[in-house]
């Protein structure tokens, strides 16, 4: 196994996690009345695309 290709699942997987719990975490401020904290939801989303984009990277890189 490459370590680029290694790295590339790596990314992978924190990409789909990021913006799963961005998503879950969207679904549960949405309920809230009042004022609530959004802090990881504006945090999780660009991790996930951030983590998407080095995951394109090092997939071109094997």
């Amino acid at each position: 196994m490459n370590v680029s290709y290694a790295v590339m699942l790596l990314t992978l997987f924190l990409s789909i996690f990021h913006f799963s719990y961005g998503y879950k975490e969207a679904i549960r401020i949405s309920n809230e009345e009042g004022p609530v904290q959004g802090l990881f939801v504006i945090v999780s989303i660009p991790l996930g695309f951030t983590f998407a984009y080095l995951s394109s990277i090092f997939y071109q890189q094997v």
